[in-house]
């Protein structure tokens, strides 16, 4: 069973490459499954994912801490009931891909599993924004791409020429070995050769998280989707990500909320069920006030 993680930081559009994976691996006439992690306790990218595909969600903390024997027990589970040919894990954004590859690694899962590649996706318009974020915010981005075995730099067609050459540049210096693409809507190609990956562990790692909190909003008060627009411009710079499911007053049709440091989408979806409306708030220190312009 082959295992491939994705991961990279809030807002790359890690959701989006794993669908092209998923239909990439079917193509090919092999059974995938998911494992996705959610740090808020309502999963949004779950409800992305195809409902043919067996999907183990892993909600309220982050793989790569305290939920590390989690993903051990889901890939063996997975294993033994499904019997998949390649299992992909969706980090959550705040992640260390290194650090779920060393969750893999136990000695339960070795007769049966290879870990193949670890992506880092990168959103290329959002990396002119990277030093506004904190410096320990700053240190995970890199972190989360040091040692990935490719550097996916996604949505290339919303970042400027300078922008996108200085981060690839960059993405040179910190991972001279990665197989780094460029694409748009998570294009994104595995190699066929395979990378020795190996672990580390960083404690620092869980500090950041008792720093880094959520906030649910459920039911959002209802408006106008230009409304929405407006009030998604009040929120602060320390909400790094907003993501969930809305209806509006002038529209038919349920959306899915992308909010990233003051870049939004919002993408009209079709579900075979009701979803409830929800918005997840990704943050530093957020608190009710910051995100009351969201319910007024």
């Amino acid at each position: 069973m082959k295992i491939v993680i994705i991961g990279g930081f809030l807002g790359g559009g890690k959701t989006t490459v794993l669908n092209h994976l998923l239909a990439e691996s079917l193509k090919e006439s092999l059974k995938p499954a998911v494992i996705m992690n959610e740090f808020g306790k309502m999963s949004v990218d779950g409800a992305l994912v195809s409902e043919d595909i067996p999907l183990s969600e892993l909600t309220e903390g982050c793989i790569c801490c305290a939920m590390k024997a989690d993903v051990s027990e889901q890939l063996h589970q997975l294993y033994l009931k499904e019997q998949p040919d390649i299992v992909f894990i969706e980090c959550s954004g705040i992640a260390e891909p290194v650090s779920v590859l060393d969750a893999c690694l136990t000695p339960i899962l070795a007769p049966f599993t290879t870990i193949t590649h670890m992506i880092g996706v990168i959103d290329a318009s959002m990396y002119k924004h990277i030093k506004s974020f904190p410096k320990d915010i700053q240190g995970l981005f890199y972190e989360q791409l040091a040692y990935c075995s490719v550097l996916f730099v996604n949505k290339i067609d919303s970042a400027d020429v300078e922008t996108t050459s200085k981060l690839l540049k960059d993405l040179e210096v910190i991972n001279p070995e990665a197989d780094i693409q460029v694409g748009m809507h998570g294009s994104v190609t595995l190699p066929i050769s395979v990378r020795q990956m190996t672990a580390t562990s960083d404690n620092k790692h869980k500090s950041l998280h008792q720093m880094i909190n959520h906030q649910f909003v459920q039911s959002p008060v209802k408006c106008t989707k230009a409304e929405f627009i407006k009030r998604l411009a009040c929120l602060p710079s320390h909400i790094y990500r907003l993501k969930g499911f809305m209806t509006f007053e002038d529209t038919a049709h349920t959306y899915l909320i992308q909010f990233t440091q003051g870049q939004y989408e919002l993408t009209p979806v079709a579900f075979s069920k009701k979803v409830p409306e929800y918005l997840v708030l990704i943050g530093k220190g957020i608190s009710k006030e910051d995100y009351q312009c969201l319910e007024q």
